[in-house]
Order: C-alpha cells, then sequence, then structure tokens
C-alpha cells in the first residue's frame, strides 16, 4: 500500500519560509544593484549606448533625477569609422510617461546648448538603412521636443560646409515618431557652402504621418547664390535677396505642395551664364499667390519691377539648350499636369537688349511693359478671356551687328489682346505704333539678296494656311508718324521713302501716305516718282485672303519718265527678274476702285535739246486690277494738248531747230510705263535744215548711244560711255501743214525765206525716226538768182538718228519746168540732201531736145565753199546761145558738153569746160555783124574794103562737121579754144580772159621808221 500524502496545507506552510527569505535576500541584491547602479549610472549609460549606437557613439557627463524629470548634461556624439564628431548637447530633460513607456512613448525630451556638425552622407547613409529595416517594427515616439537655439552643420564629401542653419523650436503631440500635432520653428543665420541665405526664418506646422501642414512660415533676408546649382545646370550663375510668407500650405510625403496662399519678394535677380556675357536682371518682384485643393497655383496680384534681359549666344545656350537625342533615356511617363492662374500681374520698366545668335540675327534693344490679368497658364499654353496689354519704348532693331545701321525703329508700341479670341479668330483688339521706322538698304541687311543660288535643302512641308500675320484681324490698328525707306539694288541704285498712318474706322483700315518718294540717285537727284497723299482702304484679313482693295486713291505728286526711271528694269537680268516679280504679284491685287486725281507726268528726253514735257493724270477704274495691264484694260485712253514747244541749238541756244506751236499727245497708262505713246499729231511746226539741224542730229545720235554731246575736256581718260536708254515708241507720228525752211547757218538764206510745206504720217520705234514729207505742188521763185521752180513738187526723206551722209535729209522733187533767166528745162528732177558738212544736190531733166544732169555739193563753212559739175547731152544749140550770149555767137546743131568747177561765195577756185558736137552745124559769129554793116555794100568802096568784107563774112558764118573746145578759169582769169573743122577747112578760136581791175595794193603800216643817228 502507498503510504498516505500529506495534507496540502502541511506543504505551503513549510514552503513560505523559504520563499520568505529569497524574496528578502532577492530585494536586498535588487537594492544593492540599483544603488550600484545609481551610482555606476553614466558608466552604465554610456556603455549601453555604445552597444546599441553602432557606428555611432554616444556619450553623457552627469546623469541627475529631480522631481521626476532626469538630467542629462554634457551629451556628445562621435562617428567611430571616421572619428568625427557629430554633435553635443549641453543639457536635455527628459520626462518620461512610465505608463507609456511600455508602447514605446519616450514622453517629453528638452534640450538646450545643442549643436550638430556632420557629414550628409552620414544621413543618407541612416535613411537608407531604416528603409531596410523592417516595417513591422515599432518606432518610438515623443509627446513633445523642445529645442533651444541649436547650430546646425551639415558638410560634403570634403567636409566642407554644406548647410548651416541655427535654429530653435518645439514639437508637440503626435502618434509616431515622424508625426506631431504641432511644429513651431525659428531658425537663424541659414548658410549655403558658406554664403550666407538667410538671416532668420519661422515655420509653424503640423507634422503627419503623410503630410506636413504649415500653419505659418517666413523667409527674411533671404539671399540665394546660384553658383551651388551647378549641380542641376552647370552653365548657370547669379542670385537673388529672397523674403518669403506663407500660411496654410500642405507638403505630402512625395513633396507635393497643395494649398495655401503665399507672398514673395525677390530683389536683385541675376541669371548669368558660367562663361561669356548675358545677363537677365530684375530689380524687384512682388507676388501674391495662393495653391487651391485642385493643385491650380493663382498668382492674386504681382509686381515685376525693372527686368533686363541682354540676350546673347551664352544665355541662350544657357537658357534653351539642345534637345537630346528622343531615342535615348526615353521613359513612358508623363509629366503630371499643372495650371497656374495669375489674376493680376504688372511689368513696368522692363529692358531688353539682344545681341546676334544662331536663333536669331537680330542685334538691338527696347523697353518694355505689360499688364496681365485672369490669365491661364498651362501645358496647353495660354488661355485668358480678358484683354491683355504689352508696351514696347524705344524698340531699335539691327540685323547681325549693330554696327550696321538700323533696320527697325519704333518710339511706341501698344498691343491689347484677348488671348482666347487670339487663338481662335486671331482678333487683335488694339495695336497702336507711334513713329515706326522701318529701313531696308543692301547697308543694313541682305532683304532682297545678291542673286546667288543658295544650297539645296530638303523640301519642307507645303502648308496651305497663311501666314499668321495675314489671318490678324483688328478692333483697332493705328499708327502714327509712321515711315518706311528702301533701296535696291537694280541696274541702277533705287531708293524709296515713305511717310505714312494708318487708322481704323468701322471695322476698316486706312491707309494714309501723306509722301511717298522715289529716287535714283546717280542718274537724277530729285525724285523721279513721287506722290502728294494716296489713301488705301481695306479689311485686314480680307485684304490678304481676296487680295483687294476697298479704294485706293492718289491725289497730286509726279512721275518723271525718263533714263532714271526707265533704265532700273532694263539690259540686266536681275533688274527683269524683280520686274517680273513684282508684275506677278500685283496681277493677284484688285480694287473695288481706284482713282488718280492730279498726277503730274513729266516726260523727260523725247529728244535730245527738248524741254521736258509735264501733263496731269486724271482717271478712275472699278473692278480693277492693279497691276499695269490689268490697269490699262480699266482705263480710258487719255489725250493731252501741249503749246508752244521749241527745240534750241546744241551749240547756240539763240538759234532754233524747230518750232512746235500745237501739239496733241493720245497715250494709255500701259504705254507711258513701257516707254510707248499711240499717237502724236504735230500741228504747223517749223523745221530749219541747217548745221543746227544737223548737230542735233549728231546729238541725237550720241544720246542714244550713251556718248557724251560734247568732248570731255577735263583732264585724264575719257569717260565710260553712260548706259543706253530705250528709246520712246509712238506708234502713229502725225505731221500736219509743216513748214521746212533752209538755214544753213540758223537763219534762211537771202531769197529763201519762204518755208516748203511738207506733211506725212510714220512712227518712232525705239528713238529712231523714218520719216517722208510730202511737199504738194507750187510755183517758187527766187528773184535774187533770177531762179523759177514752176509747179515743183517732191518730198523729203528724214531719219533720226543719221544713219550715213547720204540719207540724213533728203529732198527729192520734180519740176514742171526749171527756169534760169531766159534758159529753161522740163520735166526737170531735183534730189537736194543735207547733213552737218553740207548741201548735197543732184539734178536732171530735158532741155532743147537733149538732156542735161549735174550735181553740186555746198559746203556750210565760213565761205560756203562749193563744187559741182554739169553736163548736157543732145542739146540744141542755138536757142541755149540765144539766151546766153544772143549779140556774140550762134550755134547750129547738137552738142554734148560738160563743165566742172569749184569755189566758194566770193569767187571760182578753178573751172573746167569740155565742148564737142553731136551733130554737124553752123556757127555764127553775130557780133562780127555790125562790123560788117559799117562796110561799103559788095562790089563797092575800095579793095581794101572788099577784102574786109570778105573776110569778116568768111569768118562770121562757117559749117563744121566737128568741133573740139576746152577751157579753164582760175577766178576770173584763163584761157581756152574753140577748133572747127569742117568742108571748108578749119577755124581755130583762142580765148584769153585777164582780169584788168583796178586791184589795191597792201597798205602800208603807219608806224614810223625809227631814223637811225
Amino acid at each position: 500500500m502507498k503510504p498516505e500524502k500529506p495534507p496540502p496545507k502541511r506543504r505551503l506552510r513549510r514552503w513560505w519560509p523559504r520563499l520568505w527569505r529569497f524574496a528578502l535576500v532577492m530585494v536586498v541584491l535588487v537594492t544593492s544593484l540599483l544603488f550600484w547602479a545609481w551610482n555606476q549610472r553614466v558608466f552604465l549609460v554610456n556603455e549601453l549606448l555604445h552597444r546599441l549606437g553602432g557606428d555611432t557613439r554616444m556619450q553623457v557627463t552627469s546623469l541627475e533625477w529631480e522631481n521626476g524629470v532626469l538630467h542629462v548634461r554634457e551629451v556628445s556624439a562621435l562617428h567611430v569609422p571616421t572619428a568625427q564628431r557629430l554633435g553635443e548637447a549641453g543639457h536635455m530633460e527628459w520626462r518620461p510617461t512610465w505608463g507609456q513607456l511600455w508602447h514605446k512613448n519616450l514622453g517629453s525630451v528638452k534640450v538646450e546648448g545643442g549643436a550638430v556638425d556632420a557629414a550628409l552622407a552620414l544621413f543618407a547613409a541612416q535613411n537608407s538603412s531604416d528603409e531596410t529595416s523592417p516595417a513591422s517594427a515599432q518606432p518610438w515616439r515623443l509627446d513633445s521636443l523642445d529645442m533651444a537655439s541649436t547650430k546646425i552643420v551639415l558638410r560634403d564629401d570634403k567636409g566642407e560646409p554644406l548647410l548651416s542653419v541655427t535654429m530653435q523650436g518645439n514639437l508637440r503631440g503626435g502618434t509616431t515618431a515622424i508625426s506631431f500635432e504641432s511644429t513651431s520653428v525659428q531658425g537663424a543665420d541659414v548658410a549655403w557652402q558658406g554664403k550666407s541665405v538667410s538671416s532668420r526664418f519661422h515655420l509653424d506646422a503640423e507634422m503627419k504621418e503623410d503630410r506636413i501642414e504649415i500653419k505659418r512660415g517666413s523667409l527674411l533676408d533671404g539671399h540665394f547664390d546660384l553658383a551651388w546649382a551647378g549641380r542641376f545646370n552647370p552653365l548657370l550663375r547669379g542670385g537673388v535677396d529672397v523674403e518669403w510668407e506663407g500660411r496654410d500650405i500642405v507638403i505630402s510625403r512625395a513633396g507635393v505642395v497643395q494649398g495655401g496662399t503665399h507672398e514673395l519678394r525677390l530683389k536683385n535677380l541675376t541669371l548669368q551664364p558660367q562663361a561669356g556675357t548675358g545677363s537677365v536682371k530684375v530689380a524687384a518682384v512682388d507676388l501674391k499667390a495662393a495653391h487651391g485643393t485642385d493643385g491650380v497655383w493663382q498668382v492674386q496680384s504681382g509686381t515685376v519691377l525693372n527686368p533686363e534681359v541682354e540676350w546673347t549666344q551664352a544665355l541662350e545656350e544657357m537658357l534653351m539648350p539642345k534637345k537630346r537625342n528622343t531615342n535615348e533615356g526615353t521613359t513612358t511617363g508623363s509629366a503630371a499636369p499643372w495650371k497656374a492662374l495669375v489674376r493680376a500681374l504688372e511689368v513696368k520698366g522692363g529692358k531688353v537688349s539682344l545681341a546676334p545668335t544662331k536663333a536669331s540675327p537680330l542685334a538691338g534693344g527696347f523697353g518694355w511693359n505689360a499688364t496681365l490679368k485672369a490669365v491661364e497658364i498651362s501645358p496647353e499654353g495660354v488661355r485668358s478671356a480678358a484683354k491683355q496689354r504689352l508696351e514696347l519704348a524705344g524698340m531699335v532693331l539691327h540685323w547681325g551687328s549693330d554696327q550696321h545701321p538700323p533696320f527697325a525703329q519704333a518710339k511706341a508700341i501698344t498691343l491689347e489682346a484677348v488671348p482666347d479670341k487670339l487663338l481662335k479668330t486671331w482678333q487683335v483688339e488694339s495695336l497702336v505704333m507711334t513713329g515706326p521706322r522701318v529701313e531696308m538698304t543692301p547697308e543694313n541687311g541682305p532683304w532682297f539678296g545678291k542673286g546667288e543660288e543658295a544650297e539645296p535643302v530638303a523640301a519642307a512641308p507645303v502648308s496651305t494656311e497663311p501666314p499668321f500675320w495675314q489671318r490678324l484681324q483688328f478692333g483697332n490698328a493705328t499708327l502714327t508718324d509712321a515711315s518706311y525707306a528702301m533701296a535696291m539694288d537694280l541696274k541702277d541704285r533705287m531708293e524709296v521713302s515713305i511717310r505714312f498712318g494708318l487708322v481704323t474706322e468701322q471695322g476698316k483700315q486706312r491707309l494714309s501716305i501723306a509722301e511717298a518718294n522715289m529716287r535714283v540717285p546717280q542718274r537724277a537727284n530729285l525724285p523721279v516718282l513721287g506722290f502728294e497723299k494716296v489713301e488705301a482702304v481695306a479689311v485686314w484679313p480680307e485684304l490678304w485672303k481676296q487680295r483687294r482693295f476697298e479704294s485706293i486713291k492718289i491725289s497730286g505728286g509726279n512721275i518723271e519718265v525718263g533714263d532714271a526711271l526707265m533704265n532700273l528694269f532694263s539690259g540686266d537680268g536681275k533688274a527683269e527678274a524683280v520686274e517680273e516679280k513684282v508684275e506677278a504679284t500685283a496681277a493677284r491685287w484688285t480694287a473695288e476702285k481706284a482713282d488718280v486725281a492730279n498726277l503730274g507726268v513729266t516726260i523727260l528726253d523725247i529728244a535730245p535739246g527738248l524741254p521736258p514735257v509735264r501733263f496731269d493724270v486724271n482717271l478712275s477704274a472699278k473692278d480693277t486690277p492693279l497691276d499695269v495691264n490689268g490697269l490699262a484694260e480699266n482705263v480710258a485712253p487719255q489725250r493731252i494738248v501741249l503749246r508752244n514747244l521749241r527745240i534750241p541749238s546744241p551749240h547756240d541756244p539763240l538759234r532754233t531747230v524747230a518750232e512746235m506751236d500745237l501739239i496733241h499727245v493720245n497715250y494709255t497708262l500701259d504705254g507711258l510705263l513701257h516707254h510707248r505713246i499711240d499717237r502724236v499729231e504735230i500741228l504747223s511746226p517749223l523745221l530749219f535744215v541747217g548745221e543746227d539741224l544737223f548737230w542735233y542730229v549728231e546729238n541725237y545720235r550720241k544720246y542714244m548711244k550713251g556718248e557724251a554731246p560734247l568732248p570731255d575736256a577735263s583732264p585724264g581718260p575719257p569717260l565710260p560711255p553712260k548706259p543706253t536708254t530705250p528709246g520712246w515708241r509712238v506708234d502713229t507720228l502725225a505731221v500736219t501743214d509743216g513748214r521746212l525752211m533752209l538755214a544753213p547757218k540758223g537763219v534762211p538764206l537771202a531769197g529763201l525765206d519762204r518755208p516748203f510745206p511738207f506733211s506725212f504720217t510714220s512712227k518712232l520705234e525705239s528713238g529712231q525716226l523714218d520719216a517722208v514729207f510730202d511737199i504738194p505742188a507750187d510755183d517758187y521763185v527766187l528773184p535774187q538768182h533770177k531762179l523759177e521752180f514752176r509747179g515743183m513738187k517732191g518730198h523729203v526723206q528724214f531719219n533720226l538718228p543719221m544713219k550715213d551722209r547720204n540719207n540724213n535729209l533728203t529732198e527729192t522733187f520734180t519740176v514742171e519746168q526749171l527756169r534760169w533767166k531766159e534758159l529753161h528745162m522740163e520735166k526737170a528732177h531735183l534730189s537736194v540732201t543735207y547733213d552737218a558738212n553740207g548741201i548735197y544736190g543732184q539734178f536732171g531733166g530735158q532741155a532743147y531736145k537733149g538732156y542735161v544732169n549735174g550735181a553740186f555739193d555746198i559746203y556750210l563753212d565760213e565761205v560756203y565753199t562749193w563744187d559741182g559739175w554739169i553736163s548736157g547731152v543732145d542739146v540744141s544749140m542755138r536757142p541755149v546761145c540765144k539766151a546766153l550770149f544772143p549779140t556774140y555767137l550762134i550755134l547750129e546743131g547738137s552738142a554734148a558738153a560738160k563743165i566742172i568747177a569749184t569755189g566758194n561765195m566770193f569767187e571760182l577756185y578753178q573751172g573746167d569746160a569740155e565742148f564737142t558736137n553731136r551733130s554737124k552745124g553752123r556757127f555764127s559769129i553775130e557780133a562780127l555783124n555790125d562790123h560788117i554793116k559799117e562796110l561799103p555794100p559788095v562790089l563797092k568802096g575800095d579793095v581794101s574794103q572788099q577784102i574786109r568784107r570778105i573776110g569778116l563774112e568768111t569768118l562770121r558764118n562757117f559749117e563744121y562737121d566737128s568741133v573740139d573746145g576746152k577751157a579753164r578759169f582760175y577766178g576770173r582769169e584763163g584761157r581756152g579754144h574753140l577748133r572747127f573743122t569742117g568742108p571748108q577747112g578749119a577755124r581755130k578760136i583762142d580765148v584769153n580772159v585777164y582780169d584788168h581791175r583796178w586791184k589795191e595794193e597792201p597798205r602800208k603800216s603807219e608806224t614810223a621808221d625809227v631814223v637811225e643817228p
């Protein structure tokens, strides 16, 4: 049998003493241990921190417990691997909440005299280790943290100070170590990389698990030197003074800012490239902004003062870096959407200075101001239903370099537009320009090219959309005191200047040109084309869509149609290309109504010496193209009357080449611009045929060839010929009731004071005239020369310029009867040719059963030197002898004779005559009849008288079979002979002519001879 167990109560009583003794021993031991630990508290705490701190060794100097507060003094931290001191605290107070320690609530902590000086990389390493720690581990937390003034210094990898700040604050509440119900932090002496950033800042916030709620924050006396941003943009340098104040701001753990209001004040903002020139400077920026819960930034009000931009190549590369290859580093994500609303922003005193860059060749600058209201800005663009305003002032722009003259200037430009309307309908509310000036010359830019072929480039896609400036619509467009100047090197340099203005009336733009001039400096000092007033009305978008003006009106002005204007587009490939381009462009433009009033047209150089011809043009056309051909089709031909035109001699202005009393000119606009006149009708002109006419013709020839009319007496080589001018073309040149006056020396010849009437119809082709003047039949008598032309008619051949001596001006006459004294010639013809050197004639006709012809040359020198010849064949000699010397010699029969002579108006130099018979005949010396009558009749008187009668009768009458006669005269003296041969023998008559007139001896000098002593 098993023994019986003692009762439980007895066993319990047996163990109680043992337990009591054990508990008493343990209490004594624990108390002893605690007493020892308290006495060794500093050592134990340092050992514990050493074992738990890892690479960071924490060390305290003193631990005291007073009134439930643990005071820790002289706390320091050391990074063991680098032996660098991390920080220290002079005094720390810990108020534990014993009941919450089990829940890892440390209670409250207060830090005084703290300082942190550590490398930023240590905190980055700590954060990475925290991220790899188990997420299930519950962190320790604090009820509150009070921090007195604490100096914090974070260093870079080289040990240099990166960020330093002195701050103090407190944190209250929270459920985790990184969340607090409220935070209040004040800071001072913030520095980055050794440079002051801010003198003080303040932050009141609540820090929670997923966000930070900033109730109030401020940054005063801030300054940021952008040199530290080199890691983000190595090309950037500069700085800015910053003051900021914000309220009710929420910052998520991802760094996204939401809500709150901000007041930002920037001063002395400067952005500059690290190398090179260029800058962006702003004197002050004052912004009041709010960030809504919807993520939209709203600028309630803002002011930007004196923004100055110096745009250079270096600045362009800094702000507009080249885009990387899209195939490199591409991501599938997209940027987060953002939006900003600017309710009011004003920019004052802005300036922009431009230097040529790769993106833009412009240089110069301008001032600017801007006023923005209710503007929405997003990645999709700019939107606003309110009117925005932009002002530019003092604009000066150069092409390529500011060393070149400016090509665009403006005193002021004001632009007002509603972005929504501008983007949707291209509506501009208002554009006002004051003093705009555009000047495009070869000296300030490559505006019209140099005719060089460009290198082939890839063809750009063809866009059917017109340029934006053609789609603009203006509520108000006003230009005042505007001007435009242009110079182009065509065949000659052409310069154009225009002063104009533009206003908007009832939705239409009215262009008013107050003055427009075109000059060709190399050929004319005065404008060759000018308008006093031009008004054009159009609606801007329709103007470009339909290429149509509502109306164009030109009032006053003058066009000088001469070589200066006409040579611009002649003989030069580039000039012709420009003209074709202008014509092609103009052909696409039309006008509902075009009017020209009192536009003076001055035609220069119609002919050398002819004064300029001026007349007014008035025309009106509807629905007309604006090219020349189109206008010509819609403008009726014009007619003008010119009076009292005179062409003076090129060598003596007091002498006249031609006088034209009345001229009718029919022309068209197209004809004038192409050097063409439809019809010129000249009534009753007087043409003086003489040396002045032929001097004029010679000048005309030189004029057509571009040669100087007179030799250049200046030293040095002769100047090259001037460019030739395309001559005028006259489709019909008609002369009615003209008069042709022979005036070899500028005045009519004595006895030839009656002009020859003429008329003709011809044409002038390229400045060349070939005309035939018709002279009607009439009787002309020259009493001094005893010449009479009965029934004379003919024509005159005239050409300009002179071709050769024989066909410059040729008169051809037919005469029913030509009489000189008692001699006459029937069915005669006379051809007279004039040139600058003389008068040349040929004549012929029937005379006395034979034919007589001859020629003469009269030279227009001082004494009218002449030469000529006359011959006759089968001329019956009896009537000729009866007319010439009826009482001296009578020849019967036909004969041939020839006379050649030369001399001047005062004397005969030499004359030669030849005479031969053409048939048998008889001669009778009629002068012997008087001597025979004095003798006694036949068979009466003495023998000597009878012999004398027989001799005289034998000498008086002689029948001949042949006659040979020759004579030569010098002046008034000469000799000759006649040899007759017949059945009765031969007769020889010698003739000697002597001038026995008294000749005055040379006059002796009246100077007395000097008598020698």
